[in-house]
């Protein structure tokens, strides 16, 4: 008989429900879960003391490198608060940040990732010839609808679910809640929110250029914001253009996450032509004309986003890049500051002080308050926090208006800046505008003479 033969009539001889080597039904073995290896004990003590060392070998060393260095462990903290959900969440977060293997291994797979194959992390997004893309504002432009009651219930589920406070997702009550309550001293609210580096730049991102028939591309979502904002008279000012023009220079820096002084000087000049043809500005007989002039200064830096890749200190992957800023001064050479007398107020975030905020790295006096100050020929005041432009600068106007200090006194308008990305990713905090005391009317504010 053939060794076909043999095997066909072996099965037959089993009946039609017999099945492979791993049919339970012909092995009491796998009918108990039971599987046979060949391991030798040796093999199996070799592994068992791999793993205990894997396991053991880094927190035992990060405790007696922790004891060497005369630092607190880390490891402690475990043992010194109650086990709660918030506990060992903070607990997570300060080991990994405490710890020297991390610290040591993670540089060096990143730049690895980064020289093989381009590869970013989760918030740093390598694009194309050493174009570096903030990752939440990717999500932000080719995310779904952030108006989706779908997509706000899922974002209050899992800040939940992590453990963070209550989640205000959607920005329509918080914006319109902010223009009553300026409405309702004489102030005119205008909204403006910063396109995404994704948005404007994305033939460095992908390599494909959207038809230029077509706006850049943004969350399906923000023209039905805009129109309901306009229809409530919030004024949005928009400065991007309809279509995206090869070859124009570039909107944002190489690897950063804000835009280029040169696109932020135009955009400051536009921002105030838009306050005065919407007479945001009041056309007040002798109100004071400031006259500014402008220093160029060099400053170069790697970018922010080069920062969030981790990269280990002294890589040259990534080489800083030199910009062009310009500084504004008054005539006496006296470099910008915000002025609280001014009839304009700017709430901003980054945006606002990349060009100011001189531990940002990218120069002093020369960002978007300065250049809006110059592009009007005022004063301007300016309350600015980096990040969180969704609810840090309400808040900070909030807390000095409760603390008595009327930062809105001779106001006429404020403009609210805050990247666009967190109309999608960002948390909306109410404030309650309504426990404020009405101020006291004084005097009119008093802006610098020229």
């Amino acid at each position: 008989m053939t060794l076909a033969a043999d095997t066909i009539g072996r099965a037959a001889a089993q009946g039609p429900n017999r099945g492979g080597p791993t049919d339970p039904s012909h092995d009491e073995d796998l009918r108990r879960g039971i599987l046979r290896t060949a391991v030798s004990r040796p093999v199996a003590c070799a592994l068992g003391i791999a793993f205990l060392l894997v396991i053991y070998v880094v927190p035992i060393g990060q405790a007696i490198g922790d004891r060497t260095s005369g630092n607190d462990s880390v490891l402690l903290d475990l043992f010194r608060h109650p086990p709660t959900k918030d506990n060992i969440k903070q607990f997570e977060e300060d080991l990994d940040k405490a710890s020297t293997p991390r610290e040591y291994v993670r540089p060096r797979v990143q730049a690895f990732l980064l020289r093989a194959g381009g590869y970013g992390n989760k918030k740093a997004v390598v694009g194309r010839d050493g174009w570096l893309f903030y990752g939440p504002g990717i999500t932000a432009v080719g995310g779904p609808g952030f108006l989706d009651p779908t997509i706000m219930a899922s974002r209050k589920r899992a800040a939940l679910d992590a453990g963070d406070p209550p989640l205000s997702p959607d920005p329509r009550p918080a914006i319109l809640d902010f223009g009553r309550f300026l409405g309702s001293r004489g102030i005119k609210l205008v909204l403006f929110p910063v396109p995404d580096k994704a948005s404007l730049q994305p033939v460095e991102l992908h390599g494909r250029m959207r038809d230029l028939r077509l706006p850049p591309a943004n969350n399906p979502d923000s023209p039905r914001l805009m129109a309901e904002l306009a229809n409530a008279g919030i004024l949005v000012f928009d400065p991007t253009s309809r279509t995206l023009r090869p070859g124009e220079p570039p909107f944002f820096l190489t690897q950063d996450t804000h835009w280029t002084p040169a696109w932020m000087e135009a955009v400051a000049a536009e921002l105030g032509r838009f306050l005065v043809a919407h007479a945001a500005i009041p056309h007040t007989p002798g109100a004071a004309v400031r006259r500014w002039r402008t220093v160029a200064k060099t400053v170069s830096r790697v970018g922010d986003v080069t920062d969030m890749l981790g990269l280990p200190d002294g890589q040259t992957l990534l080489l800083p890049a030199t910009v062009t800023v310009h500084e504004v001064q008054d005539p006496s050479g006296v470099p910008f500051e915000p002025n609280e007398h001014a009839s304009v107020l700017l709430l901003g975030d980054s945006f606002t002080n990349v060009f100011s905020l001189e531990q940002m790295g990218w120069g002093a006096s020369a960002g978007l308050g300065a250049q809006l100050a110059r592009a009007i020929a005022r004063d301007v005041d300016v309350i600015a926090q980096n990040d969180s432009g969704a609810h840090a600068t309400r808040q900070l106007l909030y807390n000095a208006l409760a603390g008595g200090d009327d930062r809105l006194a001779g106001k006429s308008v404020v403009v609210w800046e805050l990247a666009s990305r967190e109309l999608a990713v960002g948390d909306f905090k109410p404030v309650d505008w309504s426990s404020l005391e009405r101020p006291t009317p004084r005097a009119p504010a008093r802006e610098e003479a020229p």
